[in-house]
């Protein structure tokens, strides 16, 4: 990924998604890649409205946090 596409939130991205287990948190699942940050983001945010834990993911495997108390 360029510094233009991460500048500009292109390349691919994903929705993640984590479970809770006790007092640990584990990566549960991913979803496919898209096209681009913003719908990711968009599908990141409804299923965070439905109550699951999510980040997103660049195809370079860094993740951003998008619910409160995932591991950084």
């Amino acid at each position: 990924m360029t510094k233009f596409d991460t500048a500009m939130g292109g390349g691919m991205w994903r929705v993640v998604f984590f479970e809770r287990r006790g007092s640990h948190v584990h990566m549960d699942k991913t979803g496919p890649w898209l096209p681009g940050k913003a719908k990711a983001k968009a599908w990141a945010d409804w299923f965070a409205d439905q109550g699951y834990h999510v980040a997103l993911q660049d195809q370079g495997g860094g993740l951003e946090k998008l619910s409160q108390g995932l591991p950084g």
